[in-house]
């Protein structure tokens, strides 16, 4: 059972999400392929991270439109990404399933290391967190889940003690800080830290385009 006490970095969490309410969980990427930019894509970003957080129900219709798309591009080798995991819909609440599912997909992550297996992995692991907010799991069921994928490749009691302890609070605390200092509005948010450059349909076209450095027009 999940202890009902704030994790130490809530207040940062509780800053960071007053700071975001504006827009929060936003539609802002809802047409990421429609080629209706102005300005072609021809230089792929250097690497992207893409910011998300499992309670916010446009994070869940970006990855089934968009996520096995940019997994394939990460898992060749043609795009390198990041995901970037924030729980400010839950505000630092240990208790909310922004958190714990934040909590549980950094802890497998952390946990099963590098690799294409593992990006396989952490993807089935993101689709079956989304669907789960409608009814979200207890801890017994997100540690059985995690550790589960985790058999061969990672360390599933390492998971479980992570996932019940809160072991991955600095992950979120970092994301939410950077999610922050990159003036980031809403989720999802695709950004590329080198170039400082927020996707957008308007400026770089379709998704794909854009992160193959593929010119379209």
């Amino acid at each position: 059972m999940h202890i009902n006490t704030f994790r130490g970095g809530a207040a940062l969490a509780v800053a960071a999400a007053a700071a975001l309410m504006l827009t929060g969980c936003a539609e802002s990427i809802r047409n990421a392929d429609s080629g209706s930019g102005s300005t072609p894509a021809n230089t792929a970003p250097e690497q992207v991270q893409i910011f998300e957080d499992f309670a916010c129900p446009h994070c869940a219709a970006f990855h089934e439109r968009y996520g096995g798309m940019v997994h394939g591009l990460a898992s060749g080798g043609q795009v390198d990404v990041e995901y970037r995991i924030v729980d400010f819909l839950g505000r630092g609440d240990p208790e909310s399933w922004s958190t714990r599912a934040a909590t549980a997909y950094y802890c497998l992550e952390d946990s099963l290391g590098d690799g294409e297996a593992a990006q396989g992995t952490l993807h089935g692991f993101q689709s079956w967190l989304f669907e789960q907010v409608a009814t979200p799991p207890g801890d017994e069921a997100l540690v059985a889940q995690a550790s589960a994928r985790a058999e061969g490749t990672g360390e599933p009691e390492e998971i479980g003690q992570c996932i019940t302890g809160n072991g991955a609070d600095e992950r979120i605390e970092a994301a939410l800080s950077d999610f922050s200092d990159f003036g980031l509005r809403g989720v999802p948010s695709v950004y590329s830290p080198a170039e400082s450059t927020l996707y957008s349909v308007e400026e770089h076209g379709d998704l794909k385009s854009w992160l193959t450095g593929s010119k379209t027009r």
